[in-house]
């Protein structure tokens, strides 16, 4: 570059930073009183709470949103676990209504499978109380034979003993199935009455 560019060179230069000067946008924030403040650049107090750049002819041309706090973005994941739950259990109702569409035609269908599974619940429970009945009668002898011993001055043998605690056991089990047994017979009745109802829902007969 020769002496006799160079003025010219330097002018343009200076023109060029003057326009870019003139034309550079402004940063506006809020301070925390509340009141709208602009400037070239964001005061650090304020850096994090987001701002505006505006140009000189008023445009918004860009917008930095403020830094979200720990506790909103723990919000934000928590909202975000509640979501994909609700999505899941809607999902999940859109599979069971539709398992429940293709096994049943009408309700009917639908009562008669209760119904087949509420007889053999009742079986098991039936034969379960026999068994009961059995192990009672088993124990009682036991006992009254150990009764007998004891009035005699004996101590009943270990033997004895060891049947009767064993006995006592499979009682305790008996009854805590036939419990079992009759609660899941409960929710048998629950589960296929509200199959029925929502049955009733898709198809439109209610």
């Amino acid at each position: 570059m020769n002496k006799q560019t160079l003025p010219k060179f330097l002018a343009a230069a200076c023109l060029l930073m003057v326009s870019m000067h003139a034309n550079a946008a402004i940063k506006c924030w809020t301070n925390n009183e509340g009141v709208r403040e602009c400037g070239n650049r964001v005061p650090p107090e304020y850096s994090q709470q987001g701002h505006q750049e505006i140009s000189k002819s008023g445009m918004v041309i860009d917008e930095q949103s403020r830094v979200r706090t720990k506790e909103e973005l723990a919000a934000d994941a928590q909202q975000k676990v509640l979501l994909a739950e609700e999505k899941r259990v809607i999902a999940e109702k859109k599979k069971a209504d539709n398992i429940l569409l293709a096994t049943y035609t009408n309700v009917i269908e639908i009562e008669r499978a209760r119904d087949e599974r509420l007889k053999a619940i009742d079986s098991s429970i039936t034969l379960a109380n026999k068994q009961s009945e059995t192990i009672q009668q088993d124990l009682d002898k036991r006992i009254q034979a150990a009764a007998t011993a004891e009035r005699s001055g004996k101590a009943p043998n270990d033997a004895l003993l060891a049947d009767i605690e064993e006995l006592q056991r499979q009682v305790a089990n008996k009854r805590s199935y036939i419990s079992a047994r009759k609660k899941e017979k409960e929710e048998t009745n629950a589960e296929y009455a509200a199959n029925i109802q929502r049955f009733k829902e898709l198809k439109g007969l209610l």
